[in-house]
């Protein structure tokens, strides 16, 4: 529609004030009188009220109206010249009264099947109309729903619907749009329709995991569904796919494992999936020809369908996914799911804008939208019902599907109350569950001490963070340029003892998430290739050990990301979100060529795993039994006790110089690891250039 060709407006700004706006080229922008065209009643009333003096709209004339007017009801506003336009309620969504009226508690929105009939529920208080359409045996059938308490539309239809596929068309001013139901379990290719399933067949047994004590017991592992197989080298059929996940004896050309085998022998106790929700900009009957890492939200209920074998089958959708995650359980492996709540692809086509206008997404005072993500919109996370959906959603995943924490992406966005209220309900099912995420100070709409930042991290005491600290000192920042510690800049050396203890930054220990890299951003390898482009090849990976070494021994959480310990590579790019397979894909002869290092990530990690002074989650018993010292400006002395655990006391010894420097050795330590083969003489050690050394007694 022309924008500029309409003539009069109307909105519902107040639950008992109208705005109209008339347009200057007609007639002046001037009516002696306004009406209220009642469709019900069939009545016209008289509006009383007054011309306002606004700039905001210099090619309207605007009108106020105070009236009192019914929900759900059509309505029309009539000038004294006979022009009409129908009255839109999307307005009222903004007013702080709207939560209170209308927000639902309700377990029941989406369908509910039985074989004798399925009943649809949606709430749309803004809603004049809405109508279920069916697609049965090719036959469209349209099935006009009821006007409930709280603005819940329902209706109830005779007979066996099972794989029966449906949209609602929904009604706000003059026109129906057509939308997905946000609360259906299942939906048809790139978002076609919903559809609906019979619960009781995707039920699945939960395997029983032993408790995760403590976060700081976690080894996090991120990947990509796609990624993880996609590559001709990863010996798994059902590439880019969810069954991938649950494919034995997969190797290589070499024939060395890959896939689950590989994640069940690394040592690893969490792998982080990315996205696996709906998201848009994928082709799901044609996934090969576009891709996305996924942080794209279509929608928030239903899996993406272009890692599911038959994208349009509605179990599959569900089942699929459930397999992967029960495979990952099979071997003692928990999941974490990458979660978008921060906003949407296109806050236009997506089902929570269509079914109740601009109450989903943040607003500016100005009532733009909020765009903190960079993203074009900001999910509206304080409006209660948006939190409620939050909750909803993150409960089904966790019940239905199985997983085992989140990672939210751009938590700072999200306020703090609402992600304590999922980390809650997490822990009230499963005490082992973990809830971290990004907490970036984003410039989102929100007041800054409600965002979940980490600047605000000791208001969310029970929430982790990833520590960008940590990141840029032990590697350097994003730019590829820059160093940090561990790439050599030992003017960073007492930060870096800092980074390895975190003493300082967090409420408690276990909100430190320690990484060097993730699905962001370059890889430490080709971050290397330019920040030390001086150095030889095997210089550079003797320094991405100790990045490896440091993010698996220090003090807090570690967090790998998937092929950095065989020193993955992207080609030198950044940000690969779409960068395509051939970019992204995880090449697994990689691992083979650099072996010695997986087999040195898996000693550490066991190492982490049976001496709990690398894992301690007290702040008050860390500063008890470890310490950091600085050796000769460049090398870190990291000293650990403990009372239970294969060794009683631990030195490790970080050297980011190219020096050799020589350290006094205590009565009764044996060196345990030291990259070039060094031994203690005389009670000494010298630790070469660029070398992670460790003594334990």
């Amino acid at each position: 529609m022309e924008e500029t060709a309409i003539r009069m407006k109307a909105y519902a700004v107040n639950f008992n004030e109208i705005r109209v706006y008339l347009s200057k080229n007609y007639y002046n922008g001037i009516s002696s009188k306004f009406y209220l065209k009642d469709f019900e009643e069939d009545e016209l009333l008289l509006l009383t009220g007054d011309a306002l003096n606004s700039n905001d709209n210099p090619d309207y004339q605007e009108y106020a109206f105070h009236i009192s007017f019914k929900m759900g009801k059509v309505y029309k506003i009539v000038d004294a010249y006979g022009l009409s336009c129908f009255l839109d309620f999307s307005r009222l969504s903004l007013c702080k009264e709207f939560d209170e009226l209308y927000y639902y508690d309700g377990e029941d929105l989406g369908n509910t099947y039985t074989q004798q009939q399925t009943t649809f529920k949606v709430w749309a208080p803004l809603a004049t109309d809405v109508i279920l359409k069916i697609y049965k045996d090719d036959v469209e059938q349209l099935y006009p729903m009821k006007r409930g308490l709280k603005g819940v539309y329902n209706v109830s239809v005779e007979g066996d619907l099972e794989l029966t596929n449906y949209v609602y068309m929904i009604r706000h001013s003059e026109d129906y749009e057509v939308s997905l139901d946000p609360y259906a379990y299942a939906c048809a290719s790139n978002g076609r329709c919903s559809i609906v399933v019979d619960l009781d067949k995707v039920v699945m047994p939960r395997h029983t995991m032993p408790p995760l004590l403590h976060k700081t017991d976690a080894i996090i592992y991120e990947t990509s569904v796609r990624d993880f197989s996609m590559s001709s080298t990863s010996g798994m059929k059902n590439k880019g796919k969810f069954l991938a996940f649950s494919e034995l004896h997969t190797s290589t050309d070499s024939g060395n494992p890959t896939g689950l085998d590989y994640l069940s022998c690394l040592g690893i106790t969490h792998v982080q999936l990315m996205p696996i929700n709906d998201f848009a900009t994928v082709d799901e009957r044609n996934p090969t020809e576009l891709y996305n890492w996924g942080y794209d939200p279509a929608g928030y209920n239903v899996t993406e369908g272009s890692y599911v074998t038959d994208p349009d089958d509605g179990y599959k959708r569900i089942q699929e996914a459930q397999q992967m995650i029960h495979a990952l359980h099979s071997r003692g492996l928990r999941v974490v799911l990458d979660v978008v709540y921060n906003h949407m692809h296109d806050v236009n086509l997506n089902a929570l804008e269509r079914t109740v206008p601009h109450y989903y997404f943040r607003r500016n005072d100005d009532g733009s939208l909020s765009n903190g993500s960079w993203c074009g919109n900001d999910l509206n996370t304080t409006a209660m019902m948006c939190r409620k959906y939050i909750l909803d959603m993150c409960k089904r995943w966790q019940v239905l599907y199985g997983i085992d924490g989140y990672r939210f992406d751009l938590m700072g966005i999200i306020d703090q109350e609402t992600m304590k209220l999922v980390d809650a309900q997490g822990k009230a099912i499963d005490s082992s569950f973990i809830v971290y995420g990004e907490g970036w100070n984003m410039m989102t709409a929100l007041s800054e001490e409600k965002r979940t930042t980490i600047q605000n991290n000791r208001q969310t005491p029970h929430i982790g963070f990833f520590n960008d600290f940590f990141r840029d000192t032990l590697r350097g920042t994003n730019q590829m340029e820059s160093k940090g510690y561990f790439s050599g800049d030992t003017y960073k050396t007492n930060d870096a003892m800092k980074a390895i203890c975190n003493l300082e930054m967090f409420d408690n220990i276990s909100q430190s998430i320690n990484y060097v890299e993730c699905h962001d951003n370059a890889t430490c390898y080709d971050k290397l290739q330019i920040s030390n482009y001086d150095e030889n090849e095997e210089v550079k990976k003797k320094r991405l050990r100790l990045m490896l070494a440091a993010v698996i021994l220090s003090q807090g959480v570690p967090f790998i990301h998937s092929g950095q310990e065989f020193f993955r590579t992207k080609g030198g790019q950044s940000n690969t979100y779409n960068a395509g397979d051939q970019v992204n894909a995880l090449d697994w002869n990689r691992k083979d060529m650099e072996i010695d290092t997986v087999q040195f990530v898996q000693f550490l990690i066991h190492l982490r795993k049976n001496n709990r002074c690398f894992r301690y989650d007290d702040y008050e018993v860390i500063r008890e039994n470890v310490s950091t010292a600085n050796i000769d400006h460049r090398m870190i002395e990291y000293t650990l006790h403990q009372d239970i655990g294969e060794y009683k006391d631990f030195i490790v010894y970080f050297n980011a110089s190219t020096n050799t420097i020589e350290v006094d050795v205590e009565e009764g330590f044996s060196l345990l690891c030291h990259s070039e083969k060094g031994k203690i003489v005389d009670n000494k050690l010298k630790v070469d250039g660029v070398c992670l050394a460790i003594l334990a007694r």
